[in-house]
């Protein structure tokens, strides 16, 4: 998985900063000290993007633009020093200008990443709590033909209220439709078929 993921609550890990920036500045460094150590022919500059990727992905892209930033003066600094020769001290500049704009891009792709990773995360589990909240009657409900109660799974009888109540968060109120309105009370139910 990708770091920052916890196992627990599968969340991101947004703990305190100085773990995070210890270990970008460890990766930094190991990166510098390989570059340092290999001949000038050798390129390194793609392997400047893991700390700007670990901090953008841990701690977002603010201090993954950060990270990116001190990645860049570090490449230039060594690339500077390293004694690779250039024709033009330009060239060098423009060399160092792609680097820092791709560490910058890769930063911010990476802290845009983390953002969605989030929504999704904090969108799962609203939809989670909604759906624990959801509760479903399946199957045939025995229903008694006179009453209309209905019995329970222990053999109990129950009025409708009372079973979808026990079971739903669902409550009732009531009514009387009109066909029973006009049998009840012929003379309210052909009022009320007048005024419609």
């Amino acid at each position: 998985m990708f770091p920052g993921v916890g196992s627990g609550e599968r969340r991101i890990w947004m703990g305190q900063a100085w773990p995070s920036w210890a270990v970008a500045v460890l990766l930094f460094s190991g990166v510098m000290l390989i570059d340092i150590c290999s001949p000038p022919e050798v390129e390194f500059s793609a392997f400047y993007l893991t700390p700007v990727i670990w901090l953008a992905w841990s701690r977002g892209t603010r201090e993954g633009l950060s990270m990116a930033v001190l990645a860049g003066v570090g490449w230039y600094i060594h690339d500077l020093l390293s004694g690779r020769p250039t024709s033009s001290e330009i060239f060098r500049l423009w060399d160092a200008l792609n680097q820092q704009v791709s560490y910058l891009l890769a930063a911010w792709v990476v802290g845009a990443l983390r953002r969605e990773v989030l929504v999704q995360q904090t969108l799962n589990q609203q939809l989670n709590a909604a759906l624990s909240e959801v509760r479903e009657l399946k199957g045939l409900l025995p229903v008694c033909a006179w009453c209309h109660n209905i019995r329970d799974d222990e053999g109990r009888w129950h009025t409708l209220e009372v079973f979808l109540s026990s079971r739903t968060k669902a409550s009732t109120t009531h009514g009387i439709c009109p066909s029973c309105l006009a049998k009840e009370n012929p003379e309210l139910g052909s009022l009320q078929a007048s005024d419609s």
